[in-house]
């Protein structure tokens, strides 16, 4: 865990210990604090969530098919739906209108014709249009009531004649309807005494239910503005009864095969089941004497069953579907709109963005393939997408890196080769041989070009000059100088006849050049086959080794390597015997190592050298051929070396003396190199 990731939940904790700890102003504070950071917390991690669930490229087309193919299917059912029951609990709410309406006319004309027969001068109590139904009245002359109910209001009430539509709270303490005609001088009032809510389900044929206003605040409430609302649902037993005879009394014979043998009733369909529910707010409620205001509204509650509703969608009498309900359900219909539309937008964005990313990507990769390895994307994608883009970009600059590289390479190959062929044209392709002297040799560079010479050159009158020599460095810079080495070595040897002056001359050419840190070691052996002697002059270079009689002597001689500070060569001459083989080496196969790190060394050159050939040729003294000591000592080599890579160059050159020559050798062809 990073240090702030731990300094932010160690400042949430005290927030939230502070939020709880009911501090004056500071825990207030700390609880805003608190949900801002919750919320800001739900945010990333939603936004995460998202990012992480459509990273992957298959994931996002799945979201956009969604978005556009399925969710627009459960959008238009939810329309329909909704639509549906909106439309219905419209057309109910019309439908209990229109039986509100219905008794209030009936109230209305009921006072109109008692009006009438008072002005009429006709007796109180001569019947009247609406008498056949639960209507209580009285009537007034001079503002007092002079006849009818006494339960109705002794004072014309201030209410008559200012509003189309009074709910008055009745005896019962339910919500009633009156109606006024007249101005009190005389005046009539109406009122229905009646059970209202019995008489508008009859006339609306559907159940309705008027809940007596009350602050009773043990419902569910709605506070909008300074109104608070308060809607109680019905537990009285005997009301649920009703209402389910109600409907029972309504519902069509059950066809057969449909009752229900246990219980021995008809078990309804679907379709005349009181599924719809509906709500209606009226008011407000006002005080039959005086017109005060008792309740702000009072809470309607509707049922009807599909059939019955289908009913009065046909019916032509009902057009009950007005602006309002119009209204929300174009309303409604483009909220949902809103949302397709939105999806749709979505899934457009991802499509089109997808498409131009992998369009991007196609036309990159065949430019590729065409051979532009320049070509690059431009990035801003932060998914699968960019996140391969990106990769294409690397790999096409890593290809053209490779290419330039290859090219180079190729150059460079073809330059090494001919530099290869060339510097193997300035070994000695033939050695000289016959019955006085053989050779074998090996040249192994450790790199294309390597820094070590050797040559075997006639100097005339059975005179040979033997020159092996080791450039410092590896490589073509060593290789050239070698080259250098062995034209100048070829001009001295014709010029010189001692070997001092030429290794002189040729540690003024090495120490002539501009890099003084280049340095050459080399070894110059003159032998003279007629006489049968060999002078050795070394600057710098390992021993000599002379086997002799089944004997090794190491021939060192101390001395500075050309192109370095001093100037002094070791020098011996010898009187060879028939027999007789010298080895001249380079340091790469005294170096050589083992797994260990340890050098195969000096004495390891003397041991391979002085091992026999095998045990039957020592015991039939046969001489070792130049071939045989070379072989013996290579193998040893790469006994101790366990086969690792060559980290040197390896130069070997043997020369076993035969017999004193009678005249100089004729050339032959000597071993590979």
């Amino acid at each position: 865990m990073s240090k702030r990731t731990l300094v932010v939940l160690v400042l949430l904790a005290a927030t939230a210990v502070l939020a709880f700890a009911r501090v004056p102003v500071a825990s207030p504070l700390a609880q805003t604090a608190l949900g801002t950071a919750v919320l800001v917390a739900l945010f990333w991690a939603a936004w995460r969530l998202y990012r992480r669930a459509l990273w992957k490229v298959g994931r996002r087309l799945a979201f956009s098919y969604f978005l556009i193919g399925i969710v627009p299917i459960p959008l238009a059912l939810m329309l329909l739906g909704a639509a549906s029951y909106l439309a219905a609990g419209f057309l109910l709410g019309h439908v209990y209108g229109d039986a509100v309406g219905s008794v209030r006319g009936d109230l209305d004309h009921a006072a109109a014709m008692r009006l009438r027969l008072a002005r009429a001068g006709a007796a109180a109590g001569e019947a009247a249009a609406g008498d056949g139904l639960p209507i209580a009245w009285a009537l007034y002359r001079g503002g007092w009531r002079v006849a009818g109910e006494d339960s109705l209001p002794a004072a014309w009430p201030e209410w008559a004649g200012t509003a189309d539509e009074v709910w008055f709270l009745g005896p019962a303490g339910t919500p009633t309807l009156a109606a006024a005609a007249g101005d009190g001088a005389p005046g009539v009032v109406t009122v229905w005494e009646g059970d209202l809510a019995a008489e508008l389900r009859e006339r609306a044929g559907a159940w309705v239910d008027h809940l007596p206003p009350s602050d009773d605040t043990s419902g569910v409430s709605v506070n909008v503005g300074d109104h608070r609302w308060t809607f109680q649902t019905p537990r009285d037993p005997k009301r649920a009864a009703a209402a389910e005879a109600f409907f029972a009394a309504r519902r069509p014979a059950p066809a057969p095969g449909t009752e229900d043998v246990e219980n021995g009733d008809a078990a309804p369909p679907l379709a005349d089941r009181p599924l719809h529910w509906w709500g209606q707010l009226s008011g407000p409620v006002l005080a039959l004497a005086d017109g005060g205001e008792v309740h702000p509204y009072f809470f309607s509650t509707l049922n009807a069953t599909p059939r019955g509703l289908a009913g009065r969608y046909r019916s032509p009498d009902e057009v009950g579907l007005d602006a309002a309900i119009w209204g929300a359900l174009v309303l409604f219909a483009f909220l949902l709109f809103d949302a397709y539309v939105v999806a749709a937008a979505m899934a457009a964005a991802m499509i089109f963005t997808l498409s131009r990313a992998v369009n991007r990507l196609s036309r990159a990769t065949e430019a590729v393939r065409g051979g532009d390895f320049s070509v690059r994307i431009p990035v801003k994608r932060r998914d699968q997408v960019g996140a391969l883009q990106r990769s294409f970009n690397q790999m096409a600059q890593e290809l053209e890196h490779l290419v330039a590289t290859a090219a180079e390479k190729e150059v460079l190959e073809k330059e090494l080769q001919i530099a290869r062929e060339l510097q193997r044209s300035l070994l000695p392709r033939e050695l000289p041989g016959g019955e006085a002297v053989e050779f074998s040799t090996l040249f192994a560079p450790s790199a294309a070009i390597g820094g070590d010479y050797f040559d075997v050159l006639g100097l005339g009158d059975g005179r040979l000059a033997v020159v092996i020599a080791d450039v410092s460095g590896h490589g073509l810079p060593s290789g050239l100088r070698m080259a250098m080495l062995k034209a100048a070595l070829t001009i001295l040897v014709e010029e010189e006849r001692e070997a001092e002056r030429i290794l002189g001359r040729l540690h003024e050419m090495v120490r002539s050049g501009d890099d003084r840190r280049v340095f050459v070691t080399a070894t110059l052996a003159l032998v003279d086959l007629v006489a049968g002697t060999i002078e050795i002059t070394n600057a710098g270079h390992p021993p000599t080794y002379l086997l002799r009689g089944g004997t090794v002597e190491e021939i060192a001689l101390p001395s500075s390597p050309l192109g370095g500070l001093g100037r002094d060569y070791g020098r011996r001459q010898l009187d060879l015997e028939a027999g007789d083989v010298l080895v001249w080496l380079s340091d790469g196969l005294i170096e050589a190592v083992d797994s260990a790190g340890r050098p195969f060394g000096y004495t390891g050159v003397a041991t391979a050298l002085a091992a026999p050939l095998s045990e039957a040729a020592a015991l039939a003294a046969v001489p070792a051929t130049a071939a045989a000591v070379r072989d013996r000592l290579l193998a040893a080599v790469e006994r101790h070396t366990g086969g690792l890579p060559v980290e040197d160059d390896r130069t070997l050159v043997v020369m076993r003396y035969k017999a004193a020559a009678a005249a100089p050798a004729p050339a032959v062809a000597g071993d590979d190199v």
